[in-house]
This record gives C-alpha cells, structure tokens and sequence, in this order.
C-alpha cells in the first residue's frame, strides 16, 4: 500500500473481494477507501491499527471507516493524553521559521509523521492539509512546527472514535466527481522572498465515484503560478492526470463484477471548479487560448482532448467547494 497517496493502489484482497462481489452496490462501498485492501472484517486491536474497521450501517446505508488503535498512539505518541482537545487540526500557514525555536526532540518527529500519514490515506482524510505543510519539515522541524503536530494530536483526541463516513449514492447510475482547487501564493510572506517556495500555490482535490470519496490529495504545486487562473488551471491539469487512469480502472472493475453495460455506456465524470476563469479556459476548444493564457497553454492544456460529453468541467461555488479542506486553515464553521 502507498504512503504519498497521489494515485489509486489495489492490492490481492481488493480484487479478491472485487472478483466476488455480485452487485454494484459493494463495488461501490468497497472500492470507497482505498484502506479496504488492508481491512479485516472483525473488529480487533490490529484491524484498528493496521488496516480499518469497517462498520456498515444498514439502517442509513453509510459505512465507517475508523482506526481507533492508531489514533490512540499517534495522540500517546505525541503527549496529548492531558491536553484539551481542539475542533480543527491546523489553524495557521507553517513555514520553515529559521530564527525560531529549536525542536525540543520530545517525539519523533519523522515516526508521527508517517503514522499521520497511514491514518489520512485511509480514514481521516481531513487532515490533509495539516499533515501535508507538516511533512515539509521532517528533516529539519523547529519547535513551531512540534506544536503544529500536537495540534493534530490534539484534533484527534476529541474525534479518536470518529473516521471517514461514506453514503454511496442509490445505485441507478454510475459517475464520478472531482472537486478541485488551489490556493494562489499559499506562503506568500511567510516564506522569505527569496525563497522560490514562498511564491508557490497548493493543489488540493477529491475524486469520488457514486458520492465516496476514492483518491484525495493536498500538496504544493512543481511550478509558480503568475495568476490565480493559471494556479487552478495547473490544479486542474494535475487532477484530470489522475481521473483518466482511474476512470479506466473503474470500467474494468466495474465490468468484471458484472455492472450492466447501459451503466458503463452513461458513466460520466464532473470536474467541479469554482474559478471562473479556469472553467472557461478548460472548456474552449483544443487549440485555442486567451492572450493570458497562450504562454501555459502546452504545459497544463493537454487534457482539453479528454473533455467530452463524458468528462466535463462545471463551476460551482466557492462555499460549496469540497477540497477547500485541502488548501488552506479553515475556521471551525466552515471546517
């Protein structure tokens, strides 16, 4: 199983479960995490900690997915057992606070974090911002970013027995939904100016099939972004690298358990962007930009050939954006 979860993984219990399944209602709840590879189905002390637990609920349809076990010693890990807990695991912009206080080495440092990671790519996936600014310091982390880690120790205290609740969608259809986002100059003075990494945006997104989420990510861009426009569009060029793929995937498996072909034929995937811009920029016909455009246009441009009737590219409104969660510090209401 990955520990950088940019892409999809499946491994031989997945397509031993998938091989057996007879409707597409267990495609759907089995291929929603990808932690359901490692899981057992009983509930013990290793499945909390090593795979997931996995609670169907057949009263509402959900599914939830927690590991309680790791929870508990990533927060014992970090000392947070007498520490009140907080409603959101990052409230400010980390950066590399060289004139700060050095690290006091009372965890490793290294260790939470790849513990953190296990337990964001399978059930916790709102911490991927947290962890993803985080992780940037693991060579060489100061005390402010010790107390970033504590925070989301502190964060996991209050919700140890909480996890990723999936609802998949009553099954008449098969689709899938991308939300995606950046957030333009996302350390802009925080880093020092001539630092290239302080000119940077992030990328975050979320890709779900039938309203579960499958693959998610939070991470800085490769390349500094001139505009907000160019930022989501360079988001969006990231995010549709990993649709395609994924798509195949999910017609292969889809078509392997069985799934009627009149399924399969009216799948269709919806990138939701809510800049303007970007939205209009992805949906002109290949070959053709505008003046601000023109100089990105080969870089981020090559997945215009992809958007079809069944790959498409809509707007939709800042407050409803999922992936917002995966950009930035949101405040407690919002989070």
């Amino acid at each position: 199983m990955l520990i950088e979860f940019e892409g999809f993984a499946i491994t031989g219990k997945l397509v031993e479960r998938l091989s057996t399944a007879t409707s597409t209602a267990s495609l759907c709840s089995m291929t929603s995490s990808r932690a359901i590879a490692t899981a057992t189905t009983t509930t013990t002390t290793q499945t909390g900690f090593l795979g997931v637990d996995i609670k169907p609920n057949e009263a509402d349809g959900t599914i939830t997915l927690t590991q309680e076990g790791l929870t508990n010693r990533i927060i014992k890990a970090l000392g947070c057992d007498d520490l009140p807990s907080v409603t959101t695991p990052a409230d400010t912009i980390l950066h590399k606070d060289e004139d700060g206080d050095p690290a006091t080495g009372d965890f490793n440092y290294a260790s939470v974090i790849g513990m953190i990671w296990y337990l964001y790519g399978h059930s916790r996936s709102e911490l991927g911002f947290a962890l993803s600014q985080a992780s940037r310091f693991t060579h060489s982390p100061r005390r402010s970013h010790e107390l970033a880690l504590i925070q989301i120790g502190q964060y996991l205290k209050g919700t140890r027995k909480q996890g990723m609740i999936l609802k998949p969608a009553k099954f008449d259809r098969l689709f899938m939904d991308c939300d995606v986002v950046a957030d333009f100059l996302s350390l802009h003075g925080k880093e020092p100016r001539n630092d290239p990494v302080s000119v940077k945006s992030r990328t975050g997104f979320i890709i779900s099939i039938n309203h579960c989420p499958i693959v998610w990510s939070s991470k800085l861009q490769d390349s500094i972004a001139l505009n907000t426009m160019m930022a989501e569009d360079c988001a969006l060029s990231t995010t549709i690298r990993d649709v395609l793929p994924l798509r195949n995937l999910t017609m292969n498996v889809a078509k392997a358990v069985g799934i009627p072909d009149e399924h399969l034929s009216t799948f269709k995937v919806t990138c939701w962007e809510d800049n303007t811009a970007a939205e209009t920029l992805a949906n002109m016909d290949p070959g053709q930009t505008t003046p601000r455009s023109k100089f990105h246009d080969v870089k981020v441009h090559w997945f215009q050939s992809h958007l079809s009737k069944d790959i498409q590219v809509k707007r939709i409104d800042t407050k409803e954006q999922l992936a917002d969660i995966f950009t930035k510090p949101l405040p407690k209401e919002r989070f």
